[in-house]
Order: C-alpha cells, then sequence, then structure tokens
C-alpha cells in the first residue's frame, strides 16, 4: 500500500470525467484523463497548479517523478487501469480565485486484486473557471493542504484517502 500512496503523491492530479456545472472544467478534467492514461506528462503538467510544480523543483523535475514513480509501481505489480470523478463540491470564490474540490477515483491493479483509491482533488481557476489548474492532495490531511497553500478557502472539502479491494 505504501507504494500506491507514494505513486498518488507524485503523480499529483490523474483526473476522470466527472460532470460539472463548468463545460470548461469538464473538458479539462477529460483532457487531464488522457494524458495522464498516455503518459504524457508533459502535456498533463500544464493542468497542475503552479506552486505544485515550485514545490518539486520545476515543471521538468515534476515530469521526472512522475515518469519514474509510475515505472517503480509497475516494477511492483500495480497499474492504473481507470480514473474517474464523483461529488463535486460548490464553486466557492477566494480572492480572485474559483475553487472546488472533487473525489478522484483510481482503479489499480495490485497483485493482491484490483482495488480502488479515493482522495480529494482541489481545481483552482483564476479566470472564473475559463482554465484550471488542480492541486492533488494525495490522502493528505485538510491541514496540511492548507499549510502548503494557504489560498485556499476555509470551506473547501478534503476528505481522508480510502482504499478498498473490489475482487
Amino acid at each position: 500500500m505504501k507504494i500506491i500512496l507514494s505513486i498518488l503523491i507524485f503523480s499529483f492530479f490523474s483526473v476522470g470525467f466527472a460532470q460539472t456545472s463548468n463545460n470548461n472544467l469538464n473538458s479539462q478534467l477529460q483532457l487531464m484523463k488522457k494524458y495522464f492514461l498516455e503518459r504524457n506528462f508533459a502535456e498533463y503538467s500544464n493542468f497542475v497548479y503552479p506552486k505544485v510544480i515550485e514545490i518539486y523543483g520545476g515543471k521538468e523535475k515534476m515530469i521526472l517523478l512522475s515518469q519514474t514513480s509510475i515505472k517503480k509501481m509497475e516494477a511492483q505489480g500495480y497499474s492504473i487501469l481507470d480514473i474517474s470523478f464523483k461529488d463535486p463540491s460548490k464553486f466557492i470564490t477566494e480572492g480572485n480565485e474559483t475553487q472546488f474540490s472533487i473525489t478522484q477515483e483510481l482503479t489499480i491493479q495490485s497483485p493482491k486484486g484490483k482495488m480502488v483509491s479515493e482522495f480529494t482533488l482541489i481545481g483552482i481557476s483564476i479566470d472564473n473557471g475559463e482554465n484550471w489548474k488542480f492541486i492533488d492532495t494525495a490522502g493528505r490531511t485538510k491541514d496540511k493542504i492548507i499549510q502548503k497553500f494557504p489560498n485556499l478557502n476555509a470551506e473547501i472539502i478534503i476528505n481522508p484517502i480510502q482504499q478498498k479491494f473490489i475482487d
């Protein structure tokens, strides 16, 4: 299970499709899912919240870390089969940002069978929902996320990670 958490931390924002009230958001979630599953981390990184890229030492380092993490995960018998979303929150305005959160589900093949990992993904737009950047909480607590990203509204929903085997 430790490798699953590690890949979630390093892969940041793998996404699937969830119907929200914002068509731009829905399209961008679909594109992110496509790029992640195709392992096109260069395109995928264009959806990453800028401070996350900064935390990891820049875009090139983040891309390399994502590639390395996927290879390590696969070497240990894990693979991501699908990515989807559910339960989008309401949109919140904080300063010049529109923020929301959504539950991200990864279906993973593990050496012990298929499992689903659920955790929160945060979306932020600085242009009234035209373009979105994302923060993958990777199961971190709300307190830890707000420490790293103090611009987040205190009402943002961040649920703890949940994992379960499905076969």
